[in-house]
């Protein structure tokens, strides 16, 4: 698998799956114990860990195996920076195992593989959540250049950073996957009125960006997130021609109020689901993925309901 047919597939597909939630899932699950930091990433090195990850993706995979769709998963690598893998005493070669257990698993679908496609994933330094945490443009370029270079040499089909709550830190981190040759996206997290967490417009997000970087993404997500919070009919076609993929929630509540929620919220699944299909088949976003509360019926929902067009024969 290359980079070169990942970014063939994106030209030529005008829908592909993202796997559901993860994180979520597994915090959920009673089976495994995330740690503080790390969150996931550990668990590629425990017996019943690779287990249950490997179960989750393999759920989400079949699902877009099934339906006929190309799939992307992404490495569970979202804490995995220099620094937190030191003060956990953890292997600095977790990046590059955790792409390896990837392959791994894709390499398991004897039928689908060409189709399955890896994304390197990082996440911000601090709270997901709070922008006033964030780091600068040029913090983030030097915190995160370590993570993506480790992610880019392992051979990863394109590159991401997730849950971006500020502007700044997500062009350091775009400065930095430029001066890799691997594809990328940069995905934010955003709030009911179609903003990134720090109060700024995409249209003014995407521009930023992609001005800062001599080789911009190619193109935006958002993740952890509503899909209403996008406010879609707002948006101006300079968002719409750059937006690519949303991994979103199954709950219409605000992230303060999912955090640290006792109990599972989750919007009914028709109505989640109209809403996906429809950011495809009207606004053309052509990635469409679950965050905390989805699973397997939710992408179900979305590939039962999505039109056959006549793409390019994958």
């Amino acid at each position: 698998m290359t980079s070169t047919h990942f970014t063939d597939i994106l030209k030529e597909s005008s829908f592909i799956l993202a796997e559901g939630s993860v994180v979520e899932a597994l915090r959920r699950s009673g089976k495994v114990k995330l740690h503080p930091e790390l969150i996931h990433c550990h668990l590629i090195y425990d017996d019943v860990g690779r287990q249950e990850l490997s179960a989750l993706y393999s759920s989400y995979i079949t699902v877009a195996e099934s339906s006929g769709f190309p799939i992307i998963v992404l490495t569970p690598t979202w804490r995995a920076d220099r620094e937190k893998l030191s003060d956990a005493g953890i292997t600095k070669t977790l990046n590059k195992d955790s792409v390896e257990f990837m392959k791994k698993l894709r390499s398991g679908f004897v039928n689908w593989k060409q189709n399955i496609f890896i994304g390197g994933c990082i996440g911000p330094r601090y709270d997901c959540y709070d922008p006033v945490e964030a780091l600068s443009v040029k913090e983030g370029y030097e915190f995160h250049s370590w993570q993506i270079g480790k992610l880019a040499e392992a051979g990863v089909d394109f590159l991401i950073a997730e849950t971006i709550p500020a502007v700044t830190e997500a062009t350091g981190i775009a400065q930095a996957m430029a001066k890799t040759e691997i594809p990328f996206f940069i995905s934010f997290v955003i709030n009911r009125r179609g903003r990134v967490r720090d109060g700024t417009r995409l249209e003014q997000t995407f521009t930023v960006i992609d001005t800062a970087c001599n080789r911009p993404p190619v193109g935006y997500w958002v993740n952890c997130s509503h899909p209403s919070f996008l406010c879609m009919n707002e948006q101006p076609e300079a968002v719409l021609s750059r937006f690519y993929g949303i991994q979103a929630n199954a709950s219409s509540l605000d992230q303060s109020e999912l955090e640290g929620a006792k109990s599972l919220h989750m919007d009914a699944i028709p109505d989640w689901g109209r809403q996906m299909v429809e950011l495809n088949t009207k606004y053309r976003v052509k990635i469409l993925g679950g965050c905390c509360g989805t699973g397997p019926v939710h992408l179900q929902y979305i590939v039962d309901h999505i039109p056959r067009r006549k793409d390019k024969e994958i």
